[in-house]
């Protein structure tokens, strides 16, 4: 199945900055258009955006300002994107947030917005859109998944299991899709470097980062679309990433695997 953006509308959560940013420019280097979604706090950074990628690339970019951690907000989106009458041929489910710290520590509060955000929103957008893509028999999703969903991570617990259960039912749903003309696809980056990891108490250093370093959102986010167009239904950036997240945890003790997540995502001192 050829995966074509011209000429498309692609629909782009968490679009105001990090690897969701860089996809939307990425795309409409592609010739896509935008329907570009941030927080309603975010209107000037994203409709700044906006007008430097209209001007530059010479597409037609729609912006949705919705809250996905309060009730609702994930269909309130598809809602505002449906009124605007346009066939959407690709979701990038993208919008996020972190939490660092001990799950017994952080408030329940925080760790419930991150559901509602990082899974909920992505459930829903990615039911209600698949369904018209079904319909029209072609589409796209793309779901920014994480190297944490193969492994628990200890210290950011939620984030890990929400990602696990975002690729198990991105693997799932792709499978009852074939034959209709809708694939799902994961982005699975390891640490990058976005203001995802500069809120919420996230460290400035972990041990990880000793042996990963930081990404960079432009560079995932052009790999990726490489890699989706190619067909890639998971794509993990960079050969050590995949090594270290796809085979080693099968090769390994689970119970030895934990440990060593447990010593390597504890913040540096």
């Amino acid at each position: 199945m050829a995966i074509n953006f011209n000429n498309r509308w692609v629909v782009i959560t968490g679009a105001s900055s990090g690897i969701g940013r860089a996809l939307a420019e990425c795309l409409a280097k592609e010739r896509a258009h935008l329907i570009l979604g941030a927080l309603p706090g975010e209107k000037h950074i994203l409709e700044g955006i906006k007008d430097q990628f209209q001007n530059k690339y010479h597409i037609e970019i729609v912006t949705i300002y919705q809250d996905f951690a309060k009730q609702g907000g994930a269909e309130k989106f598809y809602q505002q994107c449906k009124k605007l009458q346009k066939q959407i041929y690709c979701l990038v489910n993208n919008a996020g947030i972190i939490a660092y710290g001990y799950f017994h520590e952080l408030s329940h509060k925080k760790q419930e917005a991150l559901i509602n955000i990082n899974l909920m929103a992505y459930f829903s957008l990615m039911r209600l859109f698949i369904e018209d893509m079904i319909k029209q028999k072609e589409g796209v999703i793309i779901n920014i998944s994480s190297v944490s969903a193969f492994q628990p991570t200890p210290h950011h617990a939620v984030y890990g299991a929400v990602k696990a259960f975002v690729q198990s039912l991105s693997e799932a749903v792709d499978q009852e899709c074939s034959g209709t003309g809708v694939s799902v696809h994961t982005i699975n980056p390891s640490y990058t470097d976005t203001p995802l990891l500069k809120k919420n108490n996230f460290p400035d250093k972990i041990w990880w980062y000793r042996i990963s370093g930081l990404a960079k959102p432009e560079d995932i986010a052009r790999k990726a679309i490489k890699a989706i167009k190619k067909g890639k239904r998971l794509y993990v950036p960079g050969l050590m990433n995949t090594g270290i997240h796809l085979f080693l945890p099968r090769l390994l003790p689970r119970k030895l695997s934990n440990i060593i997540a447990n010593l390597v995502l504890r913040q540096e001192k």
